[in-house]
């Protein structure tokens, strides 16, 4: 049995869904952008208007210096363009980097605490493109871009947009200039490699991840073969019988911080006898390392080198 609807788990950590419109539609902005900084003819100024995962064309007048956001991808991004110091808000998800807990807590974006975001008067709310939150408030005048990125490109191209938004291009550029370097560093000490198989759960039920999403690209990067094929969806609930069958080398236990462990595999009708269970390969992950591996954010590139030391060992 497959599906493709995402697991609540999932939705807490990246609650955003993919949208191959908004995708093309920032694509193609991004693309002129990067482009415009690779000519050096790219220039802070404003006003200056982008389109959001919606397709909304939002427009910033002037530099903001009063940022709320309401994911953790984006409280992290806006920190490693080092205006962190803008940020007057940020949702109760988000913990990185540590000087965010002492920031205003505003609820989640599927949850948000509207007053206190009007409160603090931004001048520009980070918001997942599902979340609706844009509705309340922009009819108060508040600038509002909604969307997230679901792939490893479209982190690098959102992060590009960002610096653009926040007048920090050329930090934008050192900063996905370190994450490819990351992300090529691992790629060579891993080529040539044996790709163990690779049973990533988000759930007991269980829920996994396919080779498109996020985490699936994150697992390729690292030297990984996931037993979970493109056709099985981005965020499918697999029949437990296919992973016996499948008998992956390694099991990552994203639900480790809520209680799933080794012994907990182990003692699946079935699962006992698994490669990743006798080899001592089953992964649980920290709530920090679930973080890291699940936020497409700032961190993909140490996302990316921390499962390849799971994987290789030997190489790192």
């Amino acid at each position: 049995m497959t599906s493709t609807t995402q697991p609540a788990a999932m939705r807490a950590a990246t609650p955003s869904r993919p949208r191959p419109l908004a995708r093309a539609t920032r694509t193609a902005l991004v693309g002129v952008v990067m482009g415009l900084l690779a000519c050096g003819a790219m220039a802070a100024g404003f006003p200056l208007t982008v389109s959001d995962d919606l397709g909304r064309a939002v427009t910033l007048d002037e530099r903001p210096l009063r940022i709320v956001s309401l994911a953790p991808s984006h409280s992290e991004s806006v920190c490693a363009l080092e205006a962190c110091d803008r940020l007057v808000g940020v949702d109760r998800h988000s913990d990185h980097p540590a000087e965010l807990v002492e920031l205003a807590s505003l609820g989640d974006a599927f949850a948000p605490d509207l007053e206190a975001i009007v409160m603090l008067r931004p001048d520009l709310v980070l918001v997942d493109e599902y979340s609706s939150v844009h509705l309340a408030l922009e009819p108060l005048g508040i600038t509002v871009f909604a969307g997230t990125p679901q792939t490893y490109d479209e982190t690098l191209a959102f992060l590009t947009l960002l610096g653009t938004m926040l007048g920090a291009e050329e930090r934008a550029a050192e900063l996905v200039a370190e994450i490819e370097a990351t992300v090529a560093d691992v790629a060579a000490r891993v080529a040539g490699a044996e790709r163990p198989t690779v049973f990533f759960e988000l759930d007991s039920t269980p829920y996994s991840v396919g080779p498109n999403s996020f985490i699936g690209q994150v697992l390729d990067m690292a030297g990984a073969e996931n037993i979970v094929t493109a056709s099985m969806g981005d965020f499918p609930q697999v029949d437990p019988e296919f992973v016996v069958l499948a008998d992956p080398a390694f099991i990552v236990l994203s639900d480790a911080p809520f209680g799933e462990s080794a012994a907990s595999v182990a003692a699946r009708p079935g699962w006992g006898g698994l490669a990743a269970v006798t080899g001592g390969r089953v992964v649980e992950l920290s709530v920090e390392q679930v973080n890291l591996v699940s936020r497409a954010g700032p961190r993909i590139g140490h996302a990316v080198e921390l499962l390849a030391r799971l994987f290789h060992p030997d190489l790192f």
